[in-house]
């Protein structure tokens, strides 16, 4: 069936909207569809709250088919009744007026294999889809976009009360505005909300501040949240509140009594207050099961909270969650002062906490505020460059950490705590001022390949069996990947269990053979040691880097590529790259000799300064030259170009690369996006700063046709070259972007001021 236009759009937006449908058809997003494909599989059955049962009185209404809007069909259907709407582009907003009947769900879902898209472009109305006091209703595989100008709406919104309600397999995106949400269910009613599936949606770039993209708020129980997708929003991914009387009078209840599974969340950052939004938040709720899920690159990963005073989070269990490179902590749990509610009585059991705190933002991996009586063990915690574990106030008392694995790569010594406010350095200081964690360790976990998303447990990991033995699992509990909880002589520490060698080919694995001996037929990680591309070297192969794709220096039948190859190290500041025969690639880190040149002598500048206290270190470098650059040459860094500043100092003539600072295109920068346009050029803002210490990066060509550039970075992320430099006979200091675009700098001594502290100098 051909693409089909429903409703009045503008004139001018016909032929854009029927592309975006077209690309949605062949393949959208499928990165990021095999990563979460691959987090999700193993996770076993959620709970089913309902059997479409069939009914003699059942029809299945088609749009447009036998009606010419969804809504006409919604307001004629019954229980039973299936609205199946085709394939197409609808402008509408739609609403159940009905509902259904035990064991007959009213469902309003796309035909099976086609693209229905519920468009809101020039539609007025709050929310793309409204549940009101319905029961027994069903929305299925719809994409939902547009929303525009909103304030305070959603893609899809359940309020009032019902009972076995289901939203799943549904795409919502492009919900602009202010509380432009996703999915929205407020209890509003004395009567709750039950019996609720939100479950394998996908929502994305939903301006949902200051509230969330996906949300469970007032009375609202017996729920299941599973297996979605949310990434790309403007503050709070998935969120379960109690407390708040606007939504709920009766504050005792609230989201309780449910689970949140499978769910992935990535990049939900807020646009204000600082940027504290959590991926997956708890906020007043109670009695709620939060595990399997990975969140990352958020404000925060999990955090759980109470925000109204007099509430009190209690019987929450957060366990066998990955939470890796979110930028202030990785989990959290309190209330945030004195004056609101508290957190009590819970439990944070068997996650992965690995280098969030990205932005060294002093709240290290695990943030403890105002609560009481938890429990927090067997968690493994890998701290970032900080080398900071833990921040607790003096909000925390009487809660109990033990059997968790701690580690970061200054070791032991080095390693950083805050307890109750008080800053204290080494493992031994921690566990003699805190009292707690008497049988934890501080080891290296041995994860499998985490930098590549690979959190698995290795041989011989001190994790395997390191659990406390006390632990008591629930029947039925599985680890992220789906795999039995625990399999051994006590569970493991983190989210993974280790099953490999069990001798039971169990979730995740390809084989089992009861050992972890490598080239035997079944490798010590569970896969055929006849497989390439499962970073084991068996047999013919020569290398395995753990895929199977050419021009990467290990083939796709895991053979070393020649001497001279083409391939890419990843990093612009080298160039001529090519394969060593031994499964490296390798580029040669010089100046370029076909950089642009500043407009005169004087007219680039670089400053380097290293404090004693590395907060105050700082690197400045500007650029200003009047021919060469053209508008394109700047590429579209909002979206697809890379730029790196390279610093090369140079020795009896020999240059070295002494610093590389990349910054990749796109992303959010505690909230707001981190590149923007700006007249002439772009602009690249961090008020945190980077993961590498970048405050901001401008190019610009004024009307004259001069090009000026601007680099500011500086704290403690920034890795400095140790001064004072090496000058002999230059230092050159070069912008370059992955369009093969390059300005450049050369500094000949001798400089302004080199020496320990600081490094001035300016083009010849």
């Amino acid at each position: 069936m051909g693409t089909m236009l429903h409703g009045s759009p503008p004139a001018d937006s016909i032929h854009p909207l029927v592309e975006v449908r077209a690309r949605s058809n062949t393949g959208h997003m499928v990165g990021l569809q095999r990563t979460w494909q691959r987090h999700r599989r193993g996770l076993g059955a959620v709970l089913a709250f309902s059997v479409l049962a069939s009914s003699a009185l059942a029809a299945v209404l088609e749009v447009p088919t036998a009606f010419s809007t969804i809504q006409a069909a919604l307001d004629a259907a019954g229980p039973g009744d299936t609205v199946l709407v085709r394939n197409g582009v609808y402008y509408e907003k739609v609403r159940f007026t009905n509902g259904g009947a035990p064991g007959a769900l009213l469902t309003l879902r796309a035909a099976p294999g086609e693209t229905v898209v519920l468009d809101g472009t020039g539609v007025p109305g709050a929310n793309m889809v409204t549940i009101e006091s319905k029961s027994w209703v069903r929305v299925e595989g719809l994409e939902l976009r547009n929303n525009l100008r909103v304030n305070d709406g959603s893609g899809i919104r359940v309020t009032g009360s019902g009972s076995q309600i289901e939203i799943v397999k549904n795409r919502i995106h492009n919900m602009r505005g202010k509380s432009a949400m996703g999915i929205t269910v407020y209890g509003t009613e004395s009567a709750p909300i039950s019996e609720l599936l939100i479950e394998d949606n996908e929502i994305f770039a939903c301006d949902a501040a200051p509230s969330e993209a996906l949300v469970l708020n007032g009375n609202v129980t017996n729920f299941v949240v599973a297996k979605n997708f949310v990434h790309d929003v403007n503050n709070i991914g998935i969120d379960f509140i109690g407390g708040e009387r606007d939504i709920q009078p009766d504050v005792t209840k609230v989201a309780r009594s449910g689970v949140c599974r499978g769910n992935l969340v990535v990049r939900a950052r807020s646009s204000y207050g600082g940027g504290f939004a959590a991926g997956i938040y708890i906020d007043g709720g109670r009695d709620i099961v939060v595990e399997n899920n990975e969140v990352r690159e958020c404000d925060l990963g999990i955090e759980v909270g109470a925000e109204n005073p007099g509430i009190v989070s209690s019987g929450i269990v957060v366990r066998s969650n990955l939470l890796a490179f979110n930028e202030k902590a990785g989990l959290a749990f309190g209330g945030y002062s004195a004056a609101v509610g508290r957190v009590e009585n819970c439990r944070f059991e068997n996650n992965t906490l690995y280098r969030n705190d990205t932005l060294w933002s002093g709240f290290g991996e695990l943030w403890m505020q105002w609560a009481s009586n938890n429990v927090v063990r067997n968690n493994i915690v890998v701290a970032g460059r900080q080398n900071l574990l833990l921040r607790t106030t003096a909000g925390a008392v009487n809660n109990v950490l033990d059997y968790n694995l701690w580690f970061a790569t200054a070791g032991p010594g080095q390693s950083r705590w805050v307890w109750q406010d008080a800053e204290l350095v080494g493992f031994s200081a921690y566990r003699t001022q805190s009292g707690q964690d008497a049988h934890s360790l501080f080891a290296d976990p041995l994860l499998r390949a985490p930098d590549e998303g690979d959190f698995h447990l290795e041989p011989g990991s001190p994790a395997v069996d390191g659990g406390d033995p006390a632990t008591t699992v629930p029947a039925g509990a599985v680890d992220l990947d789906g795999a039995p909880r625990v399999s051994g002589a006590a569970v493991d520490i983190g989210a993974d269990e280790m099953t490999c060698g069990n001798g039971t080919v169990d979730a995740g694995e390809l084989c089992d053979d009861g050992n972890t001996v490598d080239c035997d037929g079944c490798d010590r990680n569970c896969t055929p040691s006849t497989l390439c591309g499962n970073r084991v070297v068996c047999g013919a192969e020569q290398c395995d880097d753990g895929n199977q794709t050419d021009g990467d220096c290990c083939s796709a039948t895991c053979q070393f590529e020649p001497v001279g190859s083409p391939c890419d190290d990843a990093k612009l500041c080298s160039t001529g790259d090519q394969c060593d025969g031994a499964g490296q690639c390798v580029g040669m880190a010089v100046p370029l000799t076909s950089c642009r040149q500043p407009s005169r002598p004087g007219a680039s500048g670089l400053q380097i300064a290293d404090s004693a206290d590395d907060r105050r270190d700082r690197l400045a470098w500007t650029w200003r030259g009047n021919v060469g650059t053209n508008l394109a040459d700047f590429g579209d860094p909002t979206v697809a170009t890379d730029y790196a500043f390279c610093l090369f100092s140079s020795a009896s003539g020999v240059p070295s690369l002494v610093s590389e600072i990349p910054l990749r295109p796109g992303g959010l920068c505690g909230g707001p996006v981190c590149w923007r346009p700006v007249r002439n050029g772009f602009v690249y803002r961090n008020r945190w700063a980077n993961e590498l210490g970048v405050r901001s990066l401008r190019l610009t060509i004024n009307g004259s046709g001069q090009t000026r550039l601007s680099l500011q970075a500086g704290g403690r992320k920034l890795a400095l070259p140790a001064l004072p430099l090496p000058q002999d006979p230059y230092v050159a200091a070069e912008l370059r972007n992955s369009l093969g675009q390059c300005w450049q700098a050369t500094m000949t001594a001798p400089a302004r001021r080199n020496d320990n502290a600081r490094f001035v100098d300016s083009n010849d």
